[in-house]
């Protein structure tokens, strides 16, 4: 796989990691994500424009600019929505990509930017959604980012935009002064929870739907210190517990946690480790609390058992421009408490136009 192709597929791999960081599932939280990622010298496998959307972390369609269209990821959804929505979200892609080009421009010339970022030019990435809330309540996001950068907020709650720099406030002000805004407004309070509510009814099946996770506990000694892994795979829905216990009490403050990620396949994985005295290992356990299991279960380092079905792994592509949008997205969730709520903390380069008869969210 060359260069450019492996690294269209971990983009796209990557945003499936952070499009699932929602609490979602039935009597919780319902969310629509779409994520856009532009570049500006596009190539085989990597597309000028390639834009995913999520239901509570589930891939349910998919649109680049080589295909030029948008297509279904989820059975349901194709079963379900006629040729008009599809042609809908064609036209919301394409007319993405009729303004990316020259906005990109812009923005590389107010920032006196002539070169390329690991051969593939500069970046832009947007994420935009609406949730609805446990109490039924709604709300939008839209969030950008150039380069990994944050540049454009917009607050939700007051529905206003924050710049972060020189730049960002000129693309502000061309943003107010159009009329795009109030058709991103829009977009985010009533299209887009439409569309949600429509979403969740058909696939209502799946996003209830409990898959048991497969633990596998393992050790790894080294200087002295044995570190103790706990690795949960497969299961859904997303939320997961897992704990360290020494002698019966949980050890919160001296465990290590990776995130849940997904899987291809829709299902989750995570893992949480600590480290222990060898001689102590057998006073370990961990303890993992899931919606799919009656009670929860303990597990012992050595103890039978296997990674069975559910050890899936994303299998990310660790590149420049990746590793530049995974640190930008983990600095957005520490600077946000709600982050885990509403995965969409992305910003720094989109600013909006008028956009065309299909309402469609311009980029810049």
């Amino acid at each position: 796989m060359g260069l450019r192709r492996a690294l269209g597929l971990g983009l796209l791999l990557g945003v499936l990691s952070w499009a699932a960081s929602g609490e979602w599932g039935p009597g919780r939280s319902h969310s629509l994500r779409y994520f856009d990622i532009a570049v500006s010298e596009p190539s085989p496998g990597v597309p000028e424009l390639m834009i995913v959307g999520y239901l509570d972390g589930n891939l349910i369609v998919h649109y680049d600019s080589d295909m030029g269209r948008a297509v279904p990821r989820a059975d349901w959804m194709e079963k379900n929505l006629d040729g008009d929505h599809w042609d809908t979200l064609t036209q919301l892609g394409q007319s993405q990509q009729q303004i990316v080009r020259g906005n990109m421009d812009r923005v590389r010339g107010r920032y006196n930017q002539s070169g390329s970022e690991c051969g593939l030019g500069r970046a832009l990435w947007r994420v935009y959604g609406c949730d609805i809330l446990e109490d039924g309540s709604t709300r939008g996001f839209y969030q950008t980012a150039y380069d990994g950068q944050d540049f454009i907020d917009l607050d939700t709650n007051t529905m206003t935009l924050t710049a972060t720099d020189t730049t960002a406030r000129m693309s502000k002000r061309e943003c107010e002064a159009g009329t795009g805004f109030e058709q991103l407004k829009h977009f985010l309070g009533d299209t887009c929870v439409e569309w949600l509510r429509k979403y969740v009814s058909y696939g209502r099946t799946v996003l209830e739907r409990k898959e048991p996770p497969t633990v596998r506990v393992s050790g790894k000694e080294a200087d002295g210190l044995l570190t103790l892994y706990c690795r949960a795979y497969g299961f859904y829905l997303r939320p997961i517990a897992v704990s360290w216990l020494k002698g019966g009490k949980v050890r919160d403050q001296e465990t290590e946690r990776g995130s849940v990620a997904p899987n291809s396949d829709g299902t989750y994985y995570t893992w949480a480790s600590i480290e222990a005295r060898p001689e102590e290992k057998d006073e370990y356990r961990c303890r993992v609390e899931h919606a799919s299991l009656p009670e929860p279960r303990l597990f012992a380092w050595g103890e039978p058992g296997g990674l069975g079905h559910g050890e899936r792994w994303t299998g990310l592509v660790t590149l420049p421009l990746l590793t530049a949008l995974q640190g930008w997205v983990a600095k957005r969730g520490k600077k946000n408490k709600d982050y885990n709520m509403a995965p969409s903390e992305y910003q720094r380069q989109v600013w909006l136009q008028p956009l065309p008869s299909t309402g469609a969210i311009s980029w810049l």
